[in-house]
This record gives C-alpha cells, sequence and structure tokens, in this order.
C-alpha cells in the first residue's frame, strides 16, 4: 500500500500539533515549578534558545524520518538528505519557530 497525501498530510498535522501541545506543556509546568523565575526575561530567553528547539527537533526529526520512509515506499523522491541549508523543510522549521517564540513570548508578556 502506498501512502497518500492525506496520510502525509495527516502525519505533518499530528506532529505539528504534538510539538505545540509539548512546549506548552512544558511551559505550564515550568510556570508551577518556577512561578518566581518565569518572569525573568534571562530565564524565559533561556527557555526560547534551549528548549523549544530541542522538542521542535525530536519532533521534527521524527517527522521528516517518517515522511522519507513513506515516499521511499511509493518510489516518490526521497527526502533525505535534505540538499541545502535552506531546503523547504527547514524553512518551514524557522518559520514555526518563529511563531512559536511569538506565541510563547505575547504568553510570557501578559503575565
Amino acid at each position: 500500500m502506498t501512502p497518500g497525501l492525506v496520510e502525509i498530510i495527516l502525519i505533518d498535522l499530528v506532529t505539528l500539533f504534538l510539538m505545540v501541545a509539548t512546549v506548552l506543556i512544558l511551559w505550564y509546568g515550568v510556570k508551577k515549578i518556577f512561578p518566581g523565575q518565569t518572569r525573568d526575561l534571562q530565564f524565559f530567553l533561556t527557555f526560547i534558545v534551549v528548549v523549544v528547539p530541542f522538542v521542535m527537533l525530536i519532533y521534527f526529526g521524527l517527522a521528516v524520518i517518517n515522511y522519507d520512509a513513506m515516499t521511499r515506499s511509493s518510489g516518490w523522491e526521497p527526502v533525505l538528505p535534505l540538499k541545502s541549508p535552506l531546503s523547504l523543510p527547514i524553512i518551514g522549521l524557522i518559520v514555526f519557530y518563529i511563531g512559536l517564540t511569538v506565541w510563547l513570548w505575547s504568553s510570557w508578556r501578559r503575565e
């Protein structure tokens, strides 16, 4: 059975949802564990620079590996290895990172 476009889109959407949910759960967990420190700019920047990219790397890496396996089994052109540092998956990851950062910043600023 060859994967269709619908399955690939569903897997990508689930990956994005899990990525946002994990970052949200971690952020609210950190706010409960360290209630006074989350208002500190250095603490927030550390979360944005260390935790968010780590979570995104895990989910994004699993999604790209899964997508590559699906495309290879269907006879499409494989995704891995990425051809250039500015390939479409990397640009998508950067755009999504900026979106998550802005979303967390607006949540942090409202505190």
